[in-house]
């Protein structure tokens, strides 16, 4: 119910006061109460300020006395005053929803706006200035700017290395969105051909976007900006510090400031496009990710799971990845997966390729469109095998115990640490799991060990990957993106945490039930249990040869190289001989 019918004394009480207010100075005239549009209380009525009269209007919110009124212009679309939320806009005063308290009045708005009006009119012909209670934040500012010019702490150390009046080309990237274009410049080249490129720019950031050469001309200090009342004054003064313009957009340094004009011969404008100032170099992240940098994980299966923790492992600063999956993205993959309709039809290896330097431009990463433990060729397998060997860290994401099983074999033979993770049916919850050499036992040692846990417990939960399981009411047990995202955030922070190293571990076990609620072993929301898996595997000694016995295998494989040069140089021969 409207507050003006549910708090009647209240509702009187503005009106009385408001009345008697009138009364006791002569600058304020009410002419009436009305219902406005979406039934707010509006007072009409006038306030005189520096020998002018202004029209207004105090509306009253619904959910007044909580909120606060406002003061409107009153059949004017004007601008009054600089602080106005737009021409013929609300005037910006010293009570909002920030500072308002139910115990002021509409008395207190009509005040603020007669200070406000008197401050900046204080006489006929005379100006003032009236200090503002806050201060705008940027996203508040550019609310109104249609065109804007990011930059990048990287440009911004670059562009004072401009020389002065030596006209360069700048590569202008432009971002269309519903409601605004986003600039980037990603590449500037001087004059003399060297090309600078801009590190924290997606390199396939022009290639998505509409892309198109600029010039940009750094001045001196104290020398006069080219003007914008016409294309054509624009295009002469540029050309007096030789800038040929014959381009939709211009760059302008001076000193530390940067300028930018949107160019429209046609029509004959110029217009200065926002600059969206470089951010402060502020760390995000604690100085033991710094490691992350210099690290690569193995990401095998880049679907639901894979994707988000891959995403996460890439804002973290993990440097490289070697991504592994054969599947296509599809639309219905979309509700759980961290990818989006953009990358429908692809691969999903190729297609989080790209979301993860669109991510963290400095991401390096090898794809591999392959299926392990599928129908690859001997050869192609081992490829890949022998890639994620390589990596600081094999992070299983496919919930495959046929996948699980190779990677083991790829840990016993590299002994680099493996991860992986699941999530179970019907949003119960999830496992995380870590084997690191010589830590614990093999993965598929830690995989028995896991389901006799479970076995021992209660009903084992429903696998939520491949294959979805029906339930009792013949209703599929599917995860869905909350729960996915819950396991892939404590399978990313597992997977930080073997990756920078740290002793001892954050993780104290090497394996968790993580609960989201209840069913299998889960009674509530957020039951975690370790699970023991027993201590690593005690290794056999190496068989050891004696130094005949060591002569004669090393002699056994000098004649398998010595049998392919003798094939290699027979095979040379038979090319050089010309026919009869």
């Amino acid at each position: 119910m409207t507050w003006y019918f549910s708090n009647l004394a209240r509702f009187r009480a503005e009106r009385e006061g408001l009345d008697v207010f009138s009364q006791n100075v002569d600058w304020f005239v009410p002419s009436g109460w009305r219902i406005g549009e979406g039934a707010h209380l509006v007072l009409d009525a006038e306030i005189v300020a520096g020998g002018r009269v202004y029209p207004v209007y105090l509306q009253y919110p619904e959910m007044f006395p909580h909120s606060p009124p406002s003061v409107f212009p009153r059949g004017e679309t004007g601008r009054w005053s600089r602080h106005q939320f737009g021409p013929g806009g609300e005037l910006c005063l010293e009570f909002g929803p920030d500072n308002w308290i139910p115990e002021l009045t509409g008395i207190q708005l009509i005040e603020s706006a007669h200070r406000l009006l008197q401050g900046e009119n204080p006489g006929v012909g005379e100006k003032g200035v009236v200090q503002s209670r806050h201060t705008d934040t940027l996203g508040q500012k550019l609310r109104s700017e249609y065109s804007r010019l990011l930059m990048t702490r990287s440009l911004e150390a670059f562009l004072p290395a401009l020389p002065v009046r030596a006209p360069a080309t700048c590569n202008f990237v432009s971002a269309h969105h519903q409601d605004s274009v986003i600039h980037v410049i990603d590449k500037i080249t001087l004059g003399d051909g060297i090309n600078w490129v801009d590190p924290s720019v997606p390199s396939q950031f022009a290639s998505e976007y509409l892309d198109r050469p600029a010039p940009i001309c750094r001045l001196a200090m104290g020398e006069v900006l080219p003007p914008i009342s016409t294309y054509q004054d624009f295009r002469a003064a540029c050309a007096a510090f030789g800038v040929t313009i014959d381009n939709r957009y211009a760059v302008i340094v001076q000193g530390a400031d940067v300028h930018v004009y949107f160019l429209w011969e046609p029509d004959n404008t110029a217009v200065e496009v926002a600059v969206i100032p470089a951010s402060p170099d502020v760390p995000r992240l604690d100085p033991a990710h710094e490691l992350l940098k210099s690290k690569s994980v193995a990401l095998i299966g880049c679907g639901s799971l894979g994707s988000k923790v891959g995403t996460m492992l890439a804002r973290s600063g993990t440097g490289r990845f070697v991504l592994v999956d054969d599947d296509i993205l599809l639309p219905d993959n979309l509700v759980r997966h961290d990818l989006d309709w953009r990358d429908i039809g692809t691969h999903k290896a190729a297609a989080l390729e790209r979301r993860l330097q669109l991510v963290n431009p400095l991401v390096e990463t090898t794809r591999w469109r392959s299926r392990l433990a599928g129908q690859e060729s001997n050869e192609s397998a081992e490829g890949v095998l022998k890639t994620i060997g390589e990596c600081d860290l094999i992070f299983d994401a496919t919930a495959n115990p046929d996948i699980l099983n190779l990677v083991s074999a790829v840990c016993s033979v590299t002994a680099k640490p493996v991860l992986w993770a699941e999530v179970f049916g019907g949003g119960i919850g999830g496992l995380i799991a870590r084997c690191r050499p010589n830590l614990e036992p093999p993965p598929q040692y830690m995989r028995r060990a896991i389901e006799n846990w479970f076995a021992e417990r209660g009903p084992p939960p429903v696998k939520a990957t491949r294959s979805y399981e029906t339930g009792r009411d013949g209703v599929p047990l599917i995860a869905d993106d909350a729960d996915v995202s819950a396991i892939a955030a404590h399978a990313a922070r597992f997977a930080i945490d073997t990756l920078i190293g740290r002793i001892p571990s954050l993780f104290p076990n090497s394996v968790y039930a993580i609960g989201l609620g209840a069913g299998s072993v889960f009674t509530q929301p957020f039951e975690t249990y370790p699970i023991e898996v027993g201590p690593p595997l005690v290794i056999a000694p190496k068989q050891e040869l004696s130094s005949e016995e060591m002569a004669a295998e090393i002699a056994n494989v000098l004649r398998l190289f010595k049998a392919k040069s003798d094939e290699t140089a027979a095979a040379k021969q038979d090319s050089q001989t010309p026919e009869t």
